[in-house]
């Protein structure tokens, strides 16, 4: 499915979700629970993009000073940066997807899954390298 399909479903399902998220669960722990939770689970979102932010550049900077590619640290750098995004975002169902992304497991299998490093698992073997040197003569 294309990209540009997949967001304008997610901006036209994710609100009628969630607004329907909110009326069930607000008819069932009351409607003050209901803002509570969210204006508190909004208030983690921007502390945990406030806090990890200065942790991820710190192990970033440390991995580059190694000479050693970062790659692992960009990703879950990103992870929680979309992690703290959804937790600032009002519902419950973008609370519960920003929840998953802070698990370990869940992330790491995101962190392999996206990676930037080229496995060498998956480089095709078949291809042939000839190395030419190419000379003019008069």
């Amino acid at each position: 499915m294309n990209i540009k399909k997949i967001i304008l479903l997610s901006v036209i399902i994710l609100p009628i979700v969630e607004i329907a998220l909110f009326v069930e669960i607000g008819s069932i722990i009351g409607s003050f629970n209901t803002i509570s939770i969210i204006i508190l689970s909004a208030f983690l979102g921007i502390y945990l993009i406030k806090t990890h932010a200065a942790i991820q550049l710190n192990e970033i900077r440390n991995k580059v000073l190694q000479g050693i590619r970062p790659d692992k640290e960009i990703m879950s750098g990103i992870i929680t940066l979309l992690s703290g995004i959804l937790f600032f975002i009002p519902g419950f169902l973008t609370d519960i997807l920003a929840i998953f992304l802070l698990i370990r497991p869940f992330r790491s299998i995101m962190i392999r899954k996206y990676s930037f490093v080229d496995n060498p698992s998956k480089k095709n073997s078949s291809k042939t390298v000839i190395d030419v040197d190419y000379r003019e003569d008069d």
